[in-house]
């Protein structure tokens, strides 16, 4: 930032405020851009929102003005083995080196879990090759692809899902879990009555002993050990043993049905 006697500094600042506001009009009325936030009343410095507002709309013309363009083309074509010629020996670097020119084209790939490296090579070259990228390149721009995205790990998914729930479900500040359930879930006052109930949680265990799944529904089985504090006292209600939560498979994400808990220990 340049330095600028007290005055002048006053009319930089207000000359950069109304320049940054024509910046927000142009880019809302070309490319329909909303801010999340009210910039202008944040504490981000003028000058700093002024180069944030510019990079916006480089990436608003780099996009709108972009072609659809297969992987492949767009990092250059390269050379590569098809997995069959490659021996298990050599996978492992043969991966690394697409990975390479994938990075060097500021393209991600990244894994969940743990994937084989001959499966993640096989998925690169067969399959995100050929999916098509926008053909855009802006320095610190990356695209980002992850392999669950085109082959979903359900029981991954399962088992974070459940513990994402408790997590919130027994944190009082929380309302998180609400987006874990179904609209029917959502609905059934159970889930905030029991909540209402008590002032506060404490889960001392949580492990999921199975997870079954099919195409539309799926059913997590666990053992459980938490307590309450009852709302008003001082009294602690327990649960603990097991329990089950069922799963309906809507629009891409598993989303909880029914929690049932264990009876609570008198």
């Amino acid at each position: 930032m340049k330095d600028y006697e007290p005055e002048e500094f006053e009319d930089e600042l207000e000359r950069l405020k109304q320049e940054n506001e024509i910046k927000r009009m142009k880019l809302k009325l070309e490319y329909g851009a909303d801010f999340p936030i009210d910039l202008p009343n944040t504490d981000l410095h003028p000058e700093v929102e002024s180069q944030f507002l510019d990079n916006v709309m480089e990436f608003e013309k780099a996009f709108h003005n972009s072609e659809r363009v297969m992987i492949y083309d767009f990092i250059g074509k390269p050379e590569y083995k098809i997995s069959e010629a490659i021996p298990d020996s050599a996978i492992g670097d043969e991966l690394e080196r697409i990975l390479e020119i994938l990075d060097q084209n500021q393209i991600d790939v990244a894994t969940l879990c743990e994937v084989d490296d001959r499966v993640l090579y096989q998925f690169i070259t067969e399959e995100l090759f050929f999916t098509e990228t926008d053909n855009i390149r802006m320095e610190g721009w990356f695209s980002h692809f992850t392999y669950e995205e085109f082959h979903p790990n359900h029981e991954y998914d399962l088992r974070n899902s459940c513990t994402d729930f408790f997590g919130s479900f027994l944190n009082k500040d929380s309302d998180f879990f609400t987006g874990h359930l179904t609209k029917e879930a959502s609905e059934n006052k159970w889930f905030d009555n029991f909540r209402q109930a008590f002032n506060s949680f404490t889960l001392n265990k949580l492990v999921i002993t199975n997870i079954q799944f099919d195409e539309t529904s799926a059913k997590v089985l666990f053992d459980i050990d938490f307590s309450g504090v009852i709302e008003g006292s001082n009294l602690t209600e327990t649960y603990s043993g097991s329990g089950e939560m069922n799963f309906i498979h809507q629009w891409g994400y598993w989303y909880i049905n029914e929690v049932t808990l264990p009876p609570n220990q008198k």
